[in-house]
């Protein structure tokens, strides 16, 4: 499966309509809507709605990003929510990373009919002392520089957007989103199927275990084999759309 993305649209917003179900796509921190387009345009093509919102501070600058809450994230994620259910009856949402844990999240507070969470952390990351150490260490070092993407199949990582800069002051924000989340588990009753790179290098592997056993509903972990923590663009992606559209269309077993 070759990714074409125009690469003029990766930082913008894309809504392809289609049929039900109606697919929310929440990207990862640091990225853009492109990022979650190739998924976007696979799922679309098996004839589902799908829109690919662009988080608050994301696609433009790092200093943009600098701005933003995590509380603002969920306002996104609502906003994109509400936009998709003037066009369809059933509503789905997806995330990869930050874009999971705002898609758990939004499964917690609103009527959803399936959850899809790739790569998604929980509160047990927001206690790594390199993050606990952002905070101070942003009043005299505002931003940090970030080694590139970390996608391993080397012509999806030569087209996936991600700043070069990290905002110190943005990183208490994705602990924010983090720590919520914890509390917020047991209130998702729809159906969630939680996607994992066996070689992801952000997310611990015992997350989606943690996160699958506090869920109100009946949960799935789908382990990848080949790629990284950016699950939706690596080796594993046909698998992972594939099982994704799946999941979305009710045919996933719940267990």
């Amino acid at each position: 499966m070759n990714i074409q993305i125009d690469t003029a649209a990766i930082t913008e917003p894309f809504f392809l309509a289609g049929g039900e179900p109606g697919v929310l796509l929440i990207h990862g921190f640091l990225t853009a809507p492109g990022e979650m387009r190739p998924l976007g345009e696979y799922l679309h093509a098996a004839g589902l709605t799908v829109s690919g919102i662009r988080l608050r501070g994301h696609g433009t600058r790092p200093e943009d990003l600098a701005r933003v809450s995590w509380q603002d994230w969920l306002a996104d994620v609502e906003a994109g929510l509400d936009e998709l259910r003037r066009h369809c009856a059933q509503v789905c949402v997806a995330g990869l990373s930050l874009g999971g844990a705002l898609a758990l999240h939004a499964a917690a507070r609103h009527p959803v009919a399936c959850v899809v969470a790739f790569s998604a952390p929980d509160g047990s990351l927001a206690r790594h002392p390199l993050l606990r150490l952002a905070h101070p260490v942003a009043r005299v070092l505002p931003f940090i520089p970030k080694i590139g993407s970390d996608v391993r199949e080397p012509q999806a990582r030569r087209r996936h957007f991600t700043y070069t800069r990290i905002p110190l002051c943005s990183v208490p924000q994705i602990v924010g989103v983090m720590r919520a989340l914890d509390a917020q588990l047991p209130r998702i009753t729809a159906p969630t199927l939680l996607v994992q790179a066996r070689h992801d290098l952000v997310v611990p592997p015992g997350t989606p275990r943690r996160i699958a056993a506090r869920l109100g509903g009946p949960a799935r972990i789908l382990w990848v084999e080949h790629g990284g923590h950016t699950v939706v663009l690596d080796y594993d992606r046909e698998v992972v759309f594939a099982q994704t559209l799946a999941w979305l269309r009710g045919d996933g077993d719940g267990a």
